[in-house]
C-alpha cells in the first residue's frame, strides 16, 4: 500500500473522530447539554481549522487520485492540487481568526 493511501485513509479517521467531536460540541453549544456552552463553543470553534486541514489533506489526495485514474498525473497536477489545498485552507485561516 502506498504511502498516499496510508495518509488518507489516516485523515479519513482522523477526520470521523473530529467531526463526532464537532457535532457533539455544537450540540452542547446550543442545547446545554453534555458540558458547559462556553466550553462547547471554545472546543468547537476551535477545531476549525484542524478540522478543515485534515478535510483538505483527504480531498486533495482523493482528487489526486481520481484524476489519476482519469489519465491526469504528472508534476503539474500535483503542484496544482497542493497550491489549490494551501489557498483554500489559508482562506479558512483568515476567516476563522
Amino acid at each position: 500500500m502506498s504511502t498516499l493511501v496510508r495518509i488518507n485513509r489516516i485523515c479519513a479517521w482522523i477526520l470521523l473522530a473530529l467531526m463526532v467531536i464537532f457535532i457533539v460540541t455544537g450540540y452542547s453549544w446550543h442545547n446545554h447539554i453534555i458540558m458547559n456552552p462556553r466550553q462547547a463553543a471554545q472546543i468547537h470553534t476551535t477545531l476549525d481549522p484542524v478540522l478543515v486541514l485534515f478535510f483538505l489533506i483527504h480531498t486533495m489526495i482523493s482528487v489526486r487520485f481520481t484524476l489519476m485514474r482519469q489519465g491526469l498525473r504528472g508534476r503539474s497536477i500535483d503542484l496544482l492540487l497542493l497550491f489549490i489545498g494551501l489557498l483554500s485552507y489559508l482562506a479558512v485561516l483568515r476567516v476563522a481568526l
